[in-house]
């Protein structure tokens, strides 16, 4: 059975996962810049002195190694969900059920990074895995099947009918020596 719509699923959400990689490399690396922390820093100073209900105990450069953690955890995530998206690729046509299992567990990694996108994709290959079966094997299996009663019904058949050929063949020339042998009275 062609498996093109989970292929293409499958391939989508290991994109929409690198894609996701990129991101967090852009994060990470913005987080760390001068000039991003400066802006950051006024801007969220800016915020906390506008809204004088709020007390703050997070600073801006806790922020910034908050999103420079966040960073670090979303691009070692995804790197899983991108392998396990692939190795789910390699075994689709052999082993659907794996695949679809590891097409769900790397829809599952990729939420905990909010990547939902991946984690859609994913999670409907993965169940188009597990609910479409393998109509042509189960045709053929069956087909096969059916053959292999007849022919084994057949056979029994033309065994029984050939042994008792056999038999009559060996009567008549046991009888044939019998009449053409002088010396047997």
């Amino acid at each position: 059975m062609k498996r093109t719509i989970e292929y293409t699923l499958l391939i989508l959400g290991a994109i929409f996962s690198l894609i996701g990689i990129v991101f967090a490399f852009i994060i990470k690396t913005f987080s760390k810049t001068p000039e991003f922390k400066s802006e950051f820093e006024k801007s969220f100073n800016e915020q906390i002195q506008g809204s004088q209900d709020v007390p703050s105990s997070v600073t801006a450069d806790q922020m910034l190694n908050g999103f420079s953690a966040f960073g670090n955890f979303a691009i070692v995530i995804l790197i899983i969900s991108i392998l396990l998206t692939v190795v789910a690729v390699v075994f689709v046509k052999k082993q659907r059920i794996l695949s679809g299992v590891l097409a769900v567990v790397a829809g599952l990694i990729s939420i905990l990074t909010l990547n939902v996108i991946s984690f859609l994709l994913l999670i409907i290959a993965g169940i188009m895995l597990f609910v479409r079966k393998n109509k042509t094997n189960n045709q053929f299996e069956d087909v096969n099947f059916q053959n292999d009663i007849k022919h084994d019904q057949n056979q029994s058949e033309n065994e029984f009918d050939s042994n008792e050929q056999q038999q009559n063949r060996i009567e008549e020339t046991d009888k044939k020596k019998k009449d053409d042998d002088p010396y047997i009275y």
